[in-house]
């Protein structure tokens, strides 16, 4: 009777262990938006991690621009013809990233506009269907962490997904409303001199 007792409590122990870790697993699998935020990029590209964890010598500026945007971003492509190839025969022109005090805040995926329905089939296989639909030809999908965008028009040839960290976004978009109110704050400042 002793040995049912233990087995049984060792039992229900495991199990409850063991549930969050069976419910992680399945809650990240492919086509939920839990699966976007496990991701939490493109490939070998990573939200919020540094640029220089990537290989220097795949890196080259975006549109040949050196210096910072209105954001405080620098802009980068990545040079790696492997990670422009999504399968199926679907292949990006394209990925670029922006990053913001060295981490990485948004990855950008470029492609011919006629891959755009190839494109998100394949992101509705891996993060279940969007979650708001803002207009013709664009999609989001929103989990707690990263949203993704995906782009495209019938009247331009290209198109675009855009991976985004929400925290370094809320950082960015807080220190550029900080920076605002100084340069008013000096403004008003000079023009009271």
């Amino acid at each position: 009777m002793n040995g049912i007792f233990i087995f049984k409590t060792l039992a229900l122990s495991t199990f409850i262990f063991l549930l969050p870790v069976v419910a992680y697993c399945q809650g990240t699998q492919k086509g939920s938006l839990e699966y976007l935020l496990a991701s939490n990029g493109f490939k070998q590209i990573k939200l919020g991690e540094s640029f220089n964890q990537l290989d220097a010598g795949k890196l080259a500026y975006m549109d040949n621009i050196d210096s910072l945007d209105a954001d405080s971003c620098y802009k980068f492509c990545y040079k790696d013809d492997g990670i422009l190839d999504l399968g199926n025969g679907v292949y990006l022109n394209q990925v670029g990233f922006r990053t913001y005090k060295g981490k990485i805040v948004n990855i950008y995926l470029f492609f011919p506009r006629e891959c755009g329905y190839s494109i998100l089939k394949d992101f509705e296989a891996n993060y279940g269907r969007c979650t708001n639909c803002p207009g013709e030809f664009m999609y989001d999908w929103k989990a707690n962490g990263v949203t993704l965008s995906l782009r495209y028009k019938q009247a331009i040839e290209m198109g675009v997904a855009i991976f985004t960290s929400k925290s370094i976004e809320k950082q960015l978009v807080a220190d550029n409303n900080q920076r605002k109110v100084r340069q008013e704050q000096r403004k008003n400042l000079l023009g009271a001199l």
